[in-house]
């Protein structure tokens, strides 16, 4: 293309200096607005950025897949990097992919096979919690952040290893916003000495005292079948193993990526499904038809069908990364619009999950569903090579925790009218989500909780 033929993006006015005003009013709606008026590729001026956003799948998996190695993470992670260091969610070109493969084998069936059975232990203790507390209505976010906090941990670490009580929830908040933050493009650089930022350079600091004492706690207990034991097994084609540095970057992102998402999931659950008693009382038909009154297990998730089309379609509709960033290193073109190297692209996957080419009734909640055939227009866990490593970690938790709930409790919902997808990072609920629940008196419910009563 010419330099002369260089059309620009069509997009909302932006104002002289400070760009999008809009944005400031709700990200997510201003960019959905933003869609649905300018098309699958409009451009967006953030805190000093200027974004291009495509939301079309083919688009998707151009930049995420077709031509990924002309759109990387670069200065649009640096936040994160900040966090997460030099981790599979941060690194990139060939040492991602030695990275890649030497952690691959803690996700593989085996060992998800051995994890999904802490999951189980897991829940069952924190709903055996649950049941005394039930009675008044409860914030699920809150509960459902604790309760996959507590399943990261002991994941990862082994229960007694460490206690989710000693990883600050606060901490984690604000490391996650900035996090998430940084990965859609839309955020101040961190070297500016915002008070955030200045929070967060004290959050990476205790996140970094407290990690690698975890992590020499687990050298010298040598405790086996936990997600941080694999890693430590683990060996390059070198036969060397993950440095320290190494581990500590892998461990914190696993922690902070890998119960937000399920958290989120779940919340979203409850606030999706408060008039649709009828996916209620399905759920519950085939968990009791499945489970019989047992714990679930690595052999019966497969079973647990519509649980997982319920989970898919919650994922659909408000995935928690509506948005990702990406930086262009070389000239291309998006929709036919050129782009230039170093632009910010970013893949808007809340539109793909809505898009009407692809899905029919794109705003209904249907489970039972079918998926398109197109593999960008579903992406909750991304989308080719960079595919979330822990993307089937996720799948079975949310599936577990669910039966396990849901055979044990009736559920009442609350007024959720109210309850509006808001980005702060991640697309949380913009009020608490109120669930009152009530303990199911069926026979098994002791062999369903694996048998914890405390």
């Amino acid at each position: 293309m010419m330099q002369s033929e260089i059309v620009q993006a069509p997009g909302p006015r932006q104002w002289p200096l400070v760009g999008n005003l809009g944005v400031f009013r709700g990200v997510l709606q201003f960019f959905e607005q933003a869609w649905r008026e300018h098309g699958d590729v409009f451009r967006l001026r953030v805190g000093g950025q200027d974004l291009l956003v495509i939301a079309h799948p083919d688009l998707l998996q151009q930049v995420l897949v077709s031509k990924r190695h002309s759109y990387v993470k670069g200065r649009s992670y640096d936040a994160v990097r900040t966090i997460a260091g030099d981790s599979l969610l941060t690194l990139e070109g060939e040492t991602w992919r030695a990275r890649r493969t030497l952690a691959q084998p803690a996700f593989h069936r085996q060992s998800l096979e051995k994890l999904t059975q802490i999951m189980v232990d897991t829940g069952a203790r924190y709903f055996s919690g649950l049941e005394r507390r039930c009675g008044t209505p409860l914030d699920m976010h809150q509960e459902m952040v604790r309760l996959t906090l507590d399943v990261v941990v002991d994941t990862l670490f082994g229960r007694g290893t460490i206690e989710s009580s000693q990883i600050s929830f606060d901490t984690l908040n604000q490391a996650l916003e900035l996090v998430s933050l940084s990965v859609s493009g839309v955020q101040l650089p961190a070297w500016v000495p915002t008070p955030h930022n200045l929070k967060l350079q004290r959050t990476v600091r205790a996140l970094n005292d407290n990690v690698f004492q975890i992590i020499r706690i687990a050298r010298e207990r040598g405790e086996e079948g936990t997600l941080l034991s694999m890693l430590l097994d683990e060996r390059d084609e070198h036969g060397q193993p993950l440095s320290d540095q190494a581990l500590r970057d892998e461990v914190i992102t696993f922690v902070l990526a890998g119960h937000e998402t399920t958290a989120l999931t779940l919340t979203w659950f409850f606030a999706l499904l408060e008039h649709r008693p009828e996916v209620l009382a399905h759920m519950r038909d085939e968990v009791d038809q499945v489970l019989g009154g047992d714990a679930p297990t690595f052999a019966t998730l497969p079973k647990l069908v519509y649980v997982r089309q319920v989970v898919d379609e919650v994922l659909r509709l408000r995935p928690p990364g509506a948005m990702i960033g990406r930086n262009a290193i070389e000239a291309d073109e998006l929709g036919g619009y050129h782009v230039a190297p170093g632009q910010v692209v970013t893949p808007f996957i809340w539109a793909a999950h809505r898009h009407p080419d692809f899905w029919d009734q794109p705003e209904r909640f249907m489970p039972e569903r079918a998926k398109p055939r197109h593999p960008a227009a579903y992406l909750p866990f991304s989308v080719g090579p960079r595919t979330c490593i822990g993307n089937s970690f996720a799948l079975f938790e949310a599936v577990i925790l669910l039966a396990q709930l849901i055979a044990r409790f009736e559920i009442e919902i609350g007024d959720c009218s109210d309850v509006r997808p808001q980005y702060m990072g991640s697309v949380r609920p913009s009020r608490p989500v109120r669930v009152k629940l009530t303990p199911r008196r069926s026979g098994g419910a002791q062999k369903l909780l694996g048998g914890q009563t405390s």
